[in-house]
């Protein structure tokens, strides 16, 4: 009877070390297991906001060269500054270009939206543009109409590689592409060129 009881205390004892055992090895290989998982997790990155940093209504700004007269002027109803690299959009901005003097216009220019770079270095005129070179210049008048102008504000430039219509006193032209130069009052159209003159009546 004695032997019996020794017996089942002893097998109680093997299986009683074994289970713990088992149990600390569980333990620790759980432990383990989350001390991977939470390493491999990273923090997800931030999501930059899609919301304007800046809104301006009745915008207008003026650049002026280094002698402090005007070199072009920028306005719009409504401007919203984005973090960058989103830039400025602006609503049916007006581009007015100026002589040296600073006083006689040369060129304006007019669209549906506008876009500027974070740099200042582009402005993308988007939807329908109107480019006016208006007789107060010393040139002859002359209406372009196209689409999606590019402008490079410091080398006083501008281009499309959209079709393009001129519209002048004496006639109509049609084109491919142009490229205007607003210092200088010169309108370059880039290919198939088309036009139609009707000489001024006596």
């Amino acid at each position: 009877m004695s032997a019996y009881g020794t017996a089942a205390r002893g097998d109680f004892t093997v299986r009683g070390s074994l289970y713990l055992a088992g149990l600390l090895l569980l333990a620790g290989s759980s432990y383990a297991l989350l001390h991977w998982v939470q390493s491999s997790l990273h923090e997800p990155a931030p999501v930059e906001s899609q919301e304007p940093t800046l809104v301006i209504e009745r915008f207008r700004v003026v650049r002026t060269a280094t002698t402090g007269l005007r070199q072009y002027v920028i306005e719009s109803p409504l401007l919203e500054q984005f973090p960058d690299p989103l830039g400025t959009q602006v609503e049916q901005p007006h581009m007015d270009w100026y002589q040296p003097n600073g006083q006689i216009r040369t060129w304006r220019l007019r669209s549906e939206q506008g876009w500027i770079a974070p740099d200042r270095q582009l402005i993308r005129l988007e939807g329908e543009v109107v480019m006016i070179r208006p007789a107060e210049s010393d040139k002859p008048p002359l209406t372009v109409t196209t689409r999606d102008v590019l402008v490079r504000p410091d080398t006083h430039y501008a281009e499309t590689a959209a079709p393009a219509q001129a519209v002048t006193p004496g006639g109509i032209l049609q084109a491919i592409g142009v490229r205007a130069y607003l210092d200088q009052e010169r309108l370059e159209l880039l290919s198939e060129v088309r036009g139609i003159y009707d000489p001024p009546k006596p």
